[in-house]
């Protein structure tokens, strides 16, 4: 499979950035490089479960929780009030940020 600059320039700009023509065929290339390489994976993989394991039976491979128990600390929670007014701006109790969606360029 292979990767057009044009598919390239697409992404770039859903993506918000400013690729000079160098740099979208030489993106073009790495990631068709890419594809090809997991076209071959694929190939080598076909008919392969790749989920299985080695060990024979579920008493070889003991699955535990390693995971602690997820308890509130209180003492990591200042009260929220505190840091709203913490933050550069607010107003009736939320943090005011910059618009980062729907600006026109």
């Amino acid at each position: 499979m292979t990767i057009t600059t044009e598919e390239i320039q697409k992404l770039a700009n859903l993506s918000r950035l400013k690729l000079t023509e160098e740099e979208t065929k030489q993106y073009a290339k790495d990631l068709s490089g890419i594809l090809k390489y997991v076209d071959q994976i694929q190939e080598v993989t076909d008919g392969v479960d790749t989920t299985s394991t080695s060990l024979k039976a579920p008493e070889d491979f003991p699955h535990r929780n390693v995971m602690r128990d997820d308890v509130s600390d209180q003492s990591l929670n200042p009260e929220p009030q505190k840091l709203v007014e913490a933050a550069p701006k607010y107003q009736d109790g939320l943090v005011e940020v910059k618009k980062i969606l729907g600006q026109a360029e």
